[in-house]
């Protein structure tokens, strides 16, 4: 799919919990690292490497009425909206001539939210940091 000359472009971001519709998203933005560090022997030259902690990061952008959907999911449910847990959240972009690509974060809870309305404003729109407690696998591979 190519759309006003772009390679790659959104194309559907899926959370499903049981009980609740599909929730749109306006934006989602990922990524994650393994910590590496140099490690030293004689002389000034690096040896090798060592490595520690995996992390993986991720923000969801809502609307203040999808997130109201969740809210309401979390009233059905009698849970509190940090106790929420998603098993996964998929994301799948549309690649010009080659198969769609799709990214897994698995294991997912919400970490923090937050909302600001402004005079003026035309939607009211909530960012939610997620807890990624697995890893994440780009289109097919994992990272670990």
């Amino acid at each position: 799919m190519k759309v006003n000359g772009k390679r790659y472009d959104w194309a559907d971001v899926d959370i499903k919990l049981p009980g609740l519709g599909d929730i749109e998203v306006l934006e989602i933005s990922y990524d994650d690292e393994l910590e590496k560090e140099l490690q030293y022997g004689r002389g000034s030259k690096p040896k090798g490497y060592g490595t520690g902690n995996y992390k993986p990061n991720a923000k969801l952008s809502l609307s203040r009425e999808e997130f109201n959907k969740i809210l309401e999911y979390c009233k059905k449910q009698k849970m509190a909206l940090y106790e929420v847990e998603i098993p996964k959240i998929i994301v799948s972009y549309a690649n010009d001539n080659y198969p769609i690509v799709t990214d897994v974060l698995p294991n997912v809870s919400f970490s923090k939210n937050s909302a600001k309305a402004a005079q003026g404003d035309k939607s009211i729109k909530v960012d939610l940091d997620l807890l990624v407690s697995g890893v994440i696998i780009w289109n097919g591979v994992k990272a670990i």
